[in-house]
């Protein structure tokens, strides 16, 4: 959420072509620096398959891949573009946007409700049907994404538990929402005057992105709960500790598992699908809480940062 007054006045169309251009940069950018990072710390030549990548004696340079790869393909384009359009970038992104307690412990309650939802989303997503030719395709990708997923969250010990909780549930919870939330829904808002098609559509690419067809609806469900923390609130803060929550919750209990030899095994095979009708009802109704928070927030902090003809042309647009 941010102030009109802050835009370049960019048209939106050529915003979206701004956005698209410096992502592909870090593409780029990003491919160039793993290949000089692996050369520094491995004194190797990039290996050409995946699986010579993933060995354990590479964990750290996995590591260090991890973190500086999310931060170019995701951050750094994301503050390019609000840095071109916006005069300013952060308060565009939504770092500057206050939020209280009240909007963290919600955020808490919506987190335990999305476990039982992202289970029944996952039994959806094996009922779609398919040819046997993209489901052995999608199998074969399934299988090494978790091969690599194996590989980076190699949690055998406290210190690498504390490295997972970092490289694995912090970073990207900071740069992916930095980029899809901060940048992309926030484009596709105004763009759209209203979050409804905005959402949606950043969820879509923010799971195909993942390149995983079975947890394709999993992380759309995703999606659309951190576009509605984020619009709702207008901090992106909220929707970075959500999804760092959600993400480090899945590496304690990986790391308690692995600790205690119990066999790995998602959060939400736990759940029977059923339950997931019964989240969806009480998720609607801490959302309606958290809007109503969120709301209170946002008119006190508008009312103290913008004129009061511009405080009413803002809610006339976006409330």
């Amino acid at each position: 959420m941010m102030f009109e007054h802050n835009s370049k006045n960019v048209r939106y169309p050529s915003q979206l072509a701004i956005l698209l251009g410096v992502t592909g940069a870090g593409l780029i950018i990003g491919s160039l620096a793993a290949f000089a990072i692996w050369t520094m710390m491995t004194g190797e030549a990039f290996p050409l398959k995946p699986e010579d990548i993933l060995q354990p004696k590479y964990y750290k340079v996995n590591m260090v891949l991890q973190a500086v790869s999310t931060f170019l393909m995701f951050f750094v384009p994301a503050h390019f573009f609000a840095a071109i359009c916006y005069r300013k970038p952060f308060t565009y992104l939504g770092f500057n946007f206050p939020f209280n307690s009240k909007q963290v412990l919600l955020l808490i309650g919506i987190l335990l409700l999305t476990f039982p939802l992202s289970a029944s989303f996952a039994e959806l997503n094996k009922i779609i049907p398919i040819s046997e030719y993209w489901a052995a395709k999608f199998k074969a990708m399934e299988l090494a994404r978790e091969a690599q997923e194996a590989a980076l969250i190699n949690i055998n010990s406290f210190s690498r538990f504390i490295i997972s909780l970092i490289v694995i549930a912090l970073l990207p919870a900071i740069f992916e929402e930095t980029f899809f939330r901060g940048g992309m829904q926030n484009l596709f808002t105004r763009w759209f005057k209203g979050p409804w098609a905005a959402i949606i559509l950043t969820s879509i690419i923010f799971s195909i992105i993942h390149l995983s067809f079975y947890g394709f609806l999993v992380r759309f469900a995703l999606g659309i709960i951190l576009g509605f923390i984020f619009y709702y609130s207008g901090s992106l803060w909220l929707s970075i500790i959500f999804h760092f929550l959600f993400n480090g919750v899945q590496v304690t209990i990986l790391y308690i598992m692995t600790m205690k030899g119990i066999k790995n095994k998602n959060i939400e095979e736990s759940f029977p699908i059923w339950t997931g009708a019964i989240a969806l009802l009480l998720l609607l109704y801490l959302f309606k809480l958290y809007k109503q928070t969120s709301t209170n927030i946002q008119s006190k902090y508008i009312e103290e940062v913008t004129p009061e003809d511009e405080f009413n042309n803002w809610t006339a647009k976006n409330l």
